[in-house]
């Protein structure tokens, strides 16, 4: 008899996030404006039920960063006027910030050798001349000075949010780090996508992967949470594509018999 193939709790929410995903995408397409919403304002609250159906804590930090999530998706979907969408704003920009102080615990024990600073000095550069030539291509749009503030402090904090993933990631090049660089970017890429739509020019297909970006952040996010309070004391190294196909040493072991000529 066959073992019945076990579902673990990551995949489960792979699986579910790919359809409500997949409904979005379709939604959008055909100018649903309810589905859409329905599924970003309770994409959070399946996060956190799955987190805690398997465990029964998490730090403060974390926990204040998913509410802010939720606060500012239910800003967004229920946007009766211009006040809830800064109001949603405002909330994305308070979750990134706390991000940014998990990171400052680590930051403080890096030791950056040569190499590494002129990559980050690269990166901080590329990503300040990337939102400066967003910013002047929307300028021209902003209404007011509200809006002007939220997307200059939305865009230094992204900014740093990146800077600082882009750190840890080079100086300890773990399964977490990895875990928080790509959370990074589907949120950055996201808010790109949501500005461009919002301020330049609107389609339905940047809209589908704006979501599915936002998304794919919360899902990473709720992965580092649970790793973290599960895997605290693995520090082990990997690289990118040990991080995406799963093996082992003793695959890696493995030597093929023969020879080319």
């Amino acid at each position: 008899m066959k073992k019945a193939h076990k579902f673990t709790p990551n995949l489960i929410m792979v699986i579910v996030l790919a359809v409500i995903v997949s409904c979005s995408a379709v939604a959008t397409y055909f100018d649903s404006i309810m589905v859409p919403k329905t599924v970003k304002l309770i994409t959070v609250t399946i996060l956190m039920t799955f987190y805690f159906c398997q465990l029964d804590k998490m730090a403060n930090v974390f926990l204040t960063t998913f509410l802010l999530f939720f606060i500012g998706d239910a800003f967004a979907v229920f946007s009766f006027g211009e006040i809830m969408l800064k109001l949603s704003k405002s909330m994305y920009i308070g979750a990134y910030l706390l991000l940014i102080f998990v990171l400052l615990g680590k930051v403080k024990k890096i030791k950056f050798n040569g190499l590494v600073s002129v990559y980050l000095i690269l990166v901080l550069v590329l990503n300040s001349y990337f939102l400066y030539v967003l910013y002047e291509v929307v300028k021209e749009n902003f209404v007011d000075e509200v809006n002007l503030v939220l997307y200059i402090c939305h865009g230094v904090t992204l900014i740093a949010l990146t800077y600082f993933s882009f750190a840890v990631y080079l100086s300890k090049e773990t399964g977490q780090s990895i875990t928080f660089l790509l959370m990074v970017f589907c949120f950055v890429f996201s808010d790109v996508l949501d500005y461009i739509n919002t301020l330049y020019i609107y389609y339905w297909l940047f809209e589908a992967f704006e979501r599915a970006l936002h998304i794919g952040g919360l899902f990473l996010l709720y992965k580092y949470v649970y790793d973290h309070h599960t895997l605290a004391k693995n520090e082990k190294k990997m690289n990118l594509s040990e991080y995406f196909i799963t093996t082992s040493q003793q695959l890696r072991d493995i030597k093929v018999e023969g020879s080319f000529e």
